[in-house]
């Protein structure tokens, strides 16, 4: 099972949009990360904003999702997690830089 990330950034949400594909089944999750109602200029509102981007991940790679038989979180899923983490993180940090000059 493959997995692919794919971020669309839209005035106050952040989609994600992994697409898992196997020879018999293809699933597309979305999920969103609101922003707008935080004061990103803040610890307080930059942790939030982790927590929120956390569960979205969880959210969209089904972390939490029990498999049948088995409540181990599968490779693929781990895997999911990690390329949603990295890419929300990467493209927050660049909205989280233009709030504290201003410009979001």
């Amino acid at each position: 099972m493959a997995h692919k990330i794919i971020l669309a950034l839209v005035t106050a949400t952040l989609s994600l949009a992994p697409v898992a594909a196997s020879a018999a089944t293809v699933e597309q999750r979305t999920t969103g990360v609101a922003f707008r109602d935080l004061d990103l200029t803040t610890e307080q509102g930059r942790a939030e904003l982790d927590r929120r981007i956390d569960a979205a991940a969880r959210q969209v790679c089904a972390i939490g999702e029990t498999d049948v038989g088995t409540r181990i979180v599968t490779r693929e899923k781990r895997q999911c997690y990690r390329e949603a983490r990295a890419q929300l993180d990467q493209r927050f940090a660049r909205v989280i830089s233009e709030g504290r000059r201003g410009e979001g």
